[in-house]
């Protein structure tokens, strides 16, 4: 069976409860505001508000940041089966997610990225969806940069025409 495609809540490795309280301060944006453009996704969605690009760029097309760090593919898919999209109706949502998908083959992961595209696209027919590709990870060759290229690879093709 292949977690990657399974919405999974995040362990709470903390104890402080964060991803959940984050994920419902995202329900409650969904009911204040109306976004043209969502992101969603890990650490690299959810560190763009803190740039100055964020505000100076992204803030103006009316979006919203649902990045949480650390969230793997199943984690994505819990917040989308639980609200995160029930409320809104973006023109573009735009996903980065899979390099915290650790243990996993690059192949489970790039299903996990194609189911997430799948739900999206499923709950909102006509938002386009547009999938950043996993980061190399890393300053030189390391197993992680040569799964992430692997993911995105694999994304591409299982994407390709969609």
């Amino acid at each position: 069976m292949n977690r990657c495609v399974i919405p999974a809540i995040s362990e709470d490795v903390q104890g402080d409860d964060r991803w959940m309280s984050q994920h419902n301060q995202h329900l409650a944006d969904t009911k204040d505001r109306e976004p043209d453009v969502l992101w969603i996704g890990d650490s690299i969605i959810s560190h763009l508000k803190q740039r100055p690009m964020w505000n100076d760029l992204f803030e103006p097309l009316h979006s919203l940041n649902f990045g949480l760090s650390g969230d793997t593919t199943q984690n994505v898919l819990w917040r989308i089966h639980n609200g995160a999209l029930d409320n809104i109706k973006p023109k573009v949502v735009v996903v980065h997610v899979g390099t915290n998908n650790f243990g996993d083959s690059p192949d489970d992961i790039s299903d996990g990225i194609v189911e997430i595209v799948n739900v999206i696209r499923e709950r909102h027919p006509e938002t386009y969806i547009i999938f950043v590709e996993l980061f190399p990870r890393g300053q030189h060759p390391n197993p992680l940069r040569e799964r992430n290229a692997s993911v995105n690879e694999l994304v591409r093709r299982k994407l390709q025409g969609r």
